[in-house]
């Protein structure tokens, strides 16, 4: 059986469950260990390939497991991460988050002659945002990422690995007890208010799988970023950049927060790619 032969076989459960014919691509590159060009020419699916691959199909249609939780890893930003029940699978919003990082990032060492400056990643999770600013500024930055969670700490420390990154990894309860100033704190924290609205917009797989201690926040989803406002007053060196990833729904809220905390910021809020605000950057003046 060729690979076409078992997409066409398979295509017509595929869109009775409303399934993304590109995921099963994703698991068939996979188990046959070639690219997504090769896989269309391939024309030897044996007994092994067909019954690890109804496995895992099974798992993606019928059990509704996100592909990527399947595989172990995804790609975010053009690079490999290992992901794990315990961590959120990376979305491409996020994107605007790490880009707007690195400008905001290398316009405060280029304006303060700065040689180093020092950076902390609340809410890290498998690590993609310390890991890509680690990696784009090397010795530039020092890093810290903090997760409450063990769990998602390992997978971002066997990511770092997996990259080549030295960051310090440190298991809390956001900054508190941290007795550390910084230049830039970055966060991409719960978010998402548990009402009957939100909850109704988000696929069964992500509520089904994903850990909902990394999802959801009180207070309108507002819960953490206001526990992180609170505690950069501590921990941010002055004139220091607090940047956040928000929910579609948040920027209102966010600037009212922001003017009663820090009267003198300036602040702005980037679109991300589905022209919604994504990215919330706070320029202190404390």
């Amino acid at each position: 059986m060729t690979v076409i032969d078992y997409l066409n076989e398979i295509s017509n459960l595929i869109k009775e469950k409303n399934k993304e014919i590109e995921a099963v691509k994703m698991l068939i590159c996979d188990v046959l260990e070639i690219d997504n060009i090769t896989m269309h020419y391939h024309d030897n699916l044996t007994i092994n390939h067909l019954e690890k691959l109804n496995r895992l199909v099974n798992e993606y249609v019928n059990d509704n497991k996100p592909v990527q939780y399947i595989l172990g890893y995804t790609y975010f930003y053009g690079e490999k991460f290992l992901v794990t029940k315990d961590t959120l699978i990376p979305r491409f919003d996020t994107e605007v988050v790490v880009e707007e990082a690195i400008n905001q990032i290398e316009s405060y060492l280029k304006e303060r002659k700065l040689k180093q400056v020092n950076i902390v990643d609340i809410g890290t999770g498998s690590g993609i945002i310390a890991i890509i600013l680690k990696k784009h500024f090397g010795d530039k930055v020092l890093v810290d990422a903090v997760d409450i969670s063990p769990e998602a700490l390992e997978v971002a420390k066997a990511n770092s690995k997996y990259h080549n990154v030295e960051i310090n990894f440190i298991h809390n309860d956001l900054l508190k007890g941290i007795d550390k100033k910084y230049d830039f704190i970055i966060s991409n924290p719960p978010y998402i208010e548990k009402s009957e609205e939100e909850l109704s917009m988000m696929g069964s797989d992500v509520l089904e799988h994903e850990p909902h201690l990394a999802l959801f926040a009180n207070d309108k989803g507002m819960e953490f970023y206001i526990q992180i406002l609170k505690q950069s007053f501590n921990n941010l060196k002055e004139f220091g950049i607090i940047i956040f990833e928000i929910g579609y729904n948040q920027k209102c809220l966010m600037e009212e927060l922001v003017q009663r905390m820090y009267p003198n910021s300036k602040f702005f809020c980037k679109k991300d790619y589905g022209d919604n605000p994504r990215c919330f950057i706070i320029m202190t003046e404390v």
